[in-house]
């Protein structure tokens, strides 16, 4: 019985070897896959799937040459991944659809009343309510600013304590709010690249990999996106 414990609890440490050296693949896939399934689905899902997948990866591996656990374990972690944005996928088609029907009535009503509609005007062209119109733009405001909570807390290199006196602090929570209001208002994809430099700490290059452009693209987006946040809070201070 002793040499059974022994031979189980060797097993037990190799698999949360194998979880601990692989728990990186995990988080470049799930960001990964994000970056190119849109702001419609929560990267947290994604990155949760794909623990789950490494999980069962390591529990299900058998050693065998050719066979190194790193290939193995991707396979089943792509395969969670995957799975979840099967799941959202109608309802990813029917929020991007609610979009286009808005951004489309939105247009048309400023063309035909000569001035921004207001949300009662709006809704009366998509035949909704105005509480279900809320209810939709509530949503898609979620999907868009989703995932960049992080960027504006204290562990955010664009704006990190040193003295963390009273007054600091106080200071500190006035200039989260500002830089709160300004990534709110960047481009998606600008946004995204900063969430990716400084909340996930990648590289250029794994930025790139993810975005699906050259490293130069992706130095373009990251200057452009610091110089707006910086015009945007400047803009703030001036008020």
């Amino acid at each position: 019985m002793l040499g059974l414990k022994t031979y189980r609890d060797t097993q037990e440490a190799a698999a949360d070897r194998r979880i601990e050296e692989n728990m990186d693949m995990v988080r470049r896939l799930a960001w990964h896959y994000f970056g190119r399934a849109g702001r419609f689905v929560e990267v947290e899902d994604l990155l949760q799937a794909g623990y789950y997948g490494l999980v069962d990866a390591s529990r299900r591996y058998t050693e065998q040459e050719g066979v190194p656990f790193a290939s193995y374990a991707a396979i089943r972690v792509r395969g969670a991944i995957v799975d979840v944005l099967r799941r959202n996928s109608n309802l990813c088609r029917a929020t991007i659809s609610m979009q286009s029907r808005i951004r489309d009535a939105e247009t048309r009503l400023s063309q035909r009343l000569q001035r921004a509609p207001e949300t009662e005007d709006l809704a009366a062209e998509l035949e909704m309510s105005p509480q279900d119109l809320a209810a939709w733009r509530a949503r898609l405001q979620a999907g868009q600013t989703s995932s960049l909570d992080e960027v504006y807390s204290d562990h955010s290199l664009l704006f990190e304590g040193h003295d963390p006196t009273p007054e600091d602090q106080t200071y500190a929570a006035e200039r989260r709010a500002i830089l709160f209001r300004a990534i709110g208002r960047l481009p998606d994809r600008e946004a995204l690249v900063l969430q990716l430099y400084y909340v996930e700490e990648l590289n250029g290059y794994e930025v790139a990999e993810i975005l699906g452009v050259t490293t130069g693209r992706v130095s373009q987006l990251k200057k452009a996106a610091l110089e707006r946040v910086r015009a945007l809070m400047a803009e703030e201070d001036a008020l």
